[in-house]
């Protein structure tokens, strides 16, 4: 993942040459969303959310949770391909904690306790997760003038995450939100239809909880945003670009320093321009 990481930052830059302007796509670095300690990380997941219980849901959908819980698990199991990290599985269904304590911290006896029991310096707690079907309605007229309503089914998943160090301290909590169209039913009144059933979606929930774990993987390492920029060609600019087109910025730069100082303003203009972008592309480069 590291190697990969560092291939999307040295390919950040590409330059497109054009008639009187090029085109700069200069790869900028964001921070991962969690940043932790340089060291590696063994993970212990435990899901404390009781999807067997009447209170949170109905019998006949508990297989459906299931595929849920495992489905986010086997993506949150993708970072193990990354050296630093180690997942185990602590426990895929802690019974006994009540609702009203889901959105609450783990107590740090209890964080402990866990993370000790598992070889581990991180705990990952599935908080909670909420699986629901919505709709939209939409409305066509046939050749005759009749006009025909349909309702378009969308299942989403929502899973609630927190981090935790071996101390008990919070990292990071999160939301994880997946949706996917599930199916269209015609409807008479734009009300009236049935509506599908969470314990037929199982395969469905699988893979959207599959892609929430994947999700939650990213938030450990950094992301590349492309910006665009353009940058002045023409004959003044050929040997600078040139330079630039070589990746060696400093050379650009001095370049473009002295064309900033050209009598003519159009040229000193363009010049600074340049510049700007020039020392963007360097400094991205450099991350």
């Amino acid at each position: 993942m590291k190697i990969f990481i560092r291939l999307l930052l040295y390919a950040a830059i590409v330059i497109l040459p054009f008639s009187c302007t090029n085109i700069v796509y200069i790869g900028k670095r964001i921070d991962p969303e969690i940043i932790l300690k340089k060291e590696h990380h063994n993970i212990v997941f435990v899901n404390l959310f009781d999807y067997t219980s009447p209170i949170n849901l109905k019998k006949k959908d508990e297989v459906s949770l299931h595929n849920g819980v495992m489905g986010l698990l086997e993506g949150l199991s993708s970072i193990s391909a990354d050296s630093a990290f180690n997942l185990f599985i602590g426990d895929t269904l802690k019974k006994g904690i009540e609702t009203g304590f889901l959105t609450t911290m783990l107590p740090v006896d209890s964080v402990n306790t866990i993370c000790k029991r598992n070889k581990s310096n991180l705990l990952l707690a599935l908080d909670s997760m909420n699986i629901y079907f919505d709709w939209e309605i939409t409305s066509a007229d046939d050749n005759y003038g009749y006009a025909s309503k349909t309702k378009n089914f969308y299942i989403n998943t929502r899973f609630f995450m927190s981090l935790y160090y071996v101390t008990g301290d919070l990292i990071n909590r999160s939301e994880l939100d997946q949706s996917t169209f599930y199916r269209s039913r015609s409807t008479l009144s734009g009300t009236i239809s049935v509506v599908p059933t969470l314990d037929r979606a199982r395969e469905d929930i699988g893979e959207l909880a599959y892609q929430a774990g994947h999700d939650y993987v990213s938030k450990f390492y950094p992301k590349i945003n492309q910006d665009t920029q353009q940058l002045f060609s023409g004959k003044n600019f050929r040997e600078s670009n040139r330079y630039v087109f070589a990746r060696d910025w400093e050379k650009a730069i001095e370049l473009l320093e002295q064309l900033t100082k050209d009598p003519d303003p159009t040229v000193a203009e363009k010049a600074r321009h340049n510049l700007e972008v020039v020392k963007e592309a360097s400094e991205a480069s450099k991350k």
